[in-house]
């Protein structure tokens, strides 16, 4: 049988419809391809498509904007290249080293850099599709209380739009949740919807599932603006697309492999103030310098701990790693931190859970962190997922059974929230023990600062985490 050729659909078929979806069949009609050619770019997450009892339906909106974006130059990339370019551009460190660490090969980072340095993200836009598959789900509102509530998700687009202050996309979304979830947490979603009668009342939510390894950091629950905006291109609604592209062509005019690789002398003497930058330093006292041995002087040890904190960032190191990189010994190394307890460097504090030290910021900045970072205030836990945490933070390692046995009361529900925030965890033998996420959302530097136990109020420390948080 002759391969049959079909045509795009011209602007003018497409103008008298006004239907928002369209099944398969009529999406292949204006797309002027097979049907199956329509189920892989579902799967690429280059068109948007809900699946309802009659079968699947395409949205219109994204037929359109893939025949517009047809004749870029240069195919789709594949996941991990898309995240890389995304990452670079992002400006967001821990979210640049996690996606560059998703590629297989070293040359793969530099064709990211090559192409973050040749084209906006305007530009590369239609490319970076695959990032993720965008599926519609419908969910009752009880639903879509408790997915508002989970940490798990990376809100985005629309989502992203109070903490970026993009007042107008406040009303008239087409969809009520926009984030980005993994694989395994969409398959427990659509078991629950399963086991949900449909009501009337359900509302519309889009989700972005990434297939792959999570490109996101740990505790990330906000995409960067650089990436919702981009997401909201996706949008049928003209003022969010419109919004997306103001933000990246905002930042599609900086430069930022050039600003990197200039020192801060060398932006001075390009600036007017010239004289004024590199000789206002004359008056001011030497900068205090620490030239004590290590492996002998306390502060010093502490003074080279820091330092190696502070490179490592959010990854912090184990004591073993500290001893090779300081050379001091173990117990050079406790006095060090004891030390450190009690001269904490300003606005930050280092915190350790068992044999692994981090650098943090401080619980009286955390506020202004919150704010730069655009992070959402945290929920605070109910009371019995309070009292498990508690039982967890004074009796670990302890067994489930452990937990349930003090309460007196089935833990089930509360245990898995505290699984679902980290603040918990199972050990290599199935204990439960807490993370160092506790020690964040509790304001501790180690498990030591915790009360005594004879001293243990739970609803007390209930309202202190609350506060805390």
């Amino acid at each position: 049988m002759p391969n049959v050729v079909r045509q795009p659909a011209s602007a003018a078929e497409l103008a008298p419809r006004t239907d928002a979806w369209l099944s398969v069949p009529e999406a292949a009609r204006v797309l002027g391809r097979h049907r199956t050619r329509v189920y892989e770019l579902v799967r690429s997450g280059d068109l948007v498509a809900e699946q309802t009892h009659g079968g699947l339906r395409v949205e219109r909106s994204s037929l359109e904007r893939w025949l517009v974006a047809g004749g870029t130059p240069g195919g789709p990339l594949s996941a991990p290249n898309a995240w890389a370019v995304i990452g670079l551009a992002s400006g967001d460190v821990s979210l640049c080293q996690r996606t560059l660490g998703l590629l297989a090969r070293a040359e793969d980072a530099s064709r990211a850099r090559a192409r973050s340095a040749s084209q906006t993200l305007l530009e590369l836009a239609p490319r970076l599709r695959r990032r993720a598959t965008l599926h519609v789900q419908h969910v009752p509102p009880d639903v879509l209380t408790t997915l508002e509530r989970d940490a798990s998700l990376v809100r985005s687009g629309a989502s992203a739009a109070a903490p970026y202050a993009w007042d107008e996309l406040a009303a008239d979304m087409p969809w009520t949740l926009d984030a980005y979830v993994q694989a395994e947490w969409l398959r427990r979603l659509q078991t629950t919807l399963d086991r949900t009668r449909a009501v009337p009342t359900s509302r519309s939510i889009l989700l972005r599932v990434v297939d792959g390894p999570w490109p996101f950091p740990t505790h990330c629950q906000l995409a960067p603006q650089l990436l919702a905006a981009l997401d909201l291109l996706d949008y049928p609604n003209a003022a969010a697309r419109r919004r997306g592209h103001d933000v990246l062509h905002g930042l599609a005019t900086l430069e930022p492999s050039t600003v990197a690789r200039r020192t801060a002398k060398a932006r001075a003497r390009l600036g007017a103030l010239v004289g004024k930058t590199l000789g206002g330093g004359a008056d001011r006292p030497p900068r205090a310098v620490l030239d004590g041995d290590p492996r002998t002087d306390t502060p010093a040890a502490a003074a080279h701990i820091v330092g190696v904190l502070w490179v490592r960032a959010s990854q912090g190191a184990t004591v073993k790693e500290l001893r090779a990189a300081t050379g001091i010994t173990r117990e050079r190394l406790e006095a060090a931190y004891a030390y450190l307890l009690e001269h904490p460097p300003l606005g930050l504090l280092v915190q350790r859970q068992r044999d692994e030290l981090q650098l943090v910021s401080a619980p009286e900045v955390s506020r202004s962190v919150e704010r730069d970072l655009g992070h959402p205030r945290p929920v605070p836990l109910s009371k019995p997922a309070m009292e498990v945490l508690t039982i967890v933070a004074y009796k670990q390692p302890i067994a489930r059974a452990g937990i349930e046995h003090i309460r007196g009361a089935s833990s089930d529900s509360a245990l898995d929230t505290l699984l679902i925030h980290g603040l918990v965890a199972f050990d290599q033998h199935h204990l439960l023990v807490t993370t160092r996420a506790f020690l964040d959302f509790a304001c501790l530097r180690e498990l030591a600062d915790l009360p005594q136990p004879e001293d243990v109020d739970v609803e007390q420390i209930r309202q202190e985490f609350v506060q805390a948080s």
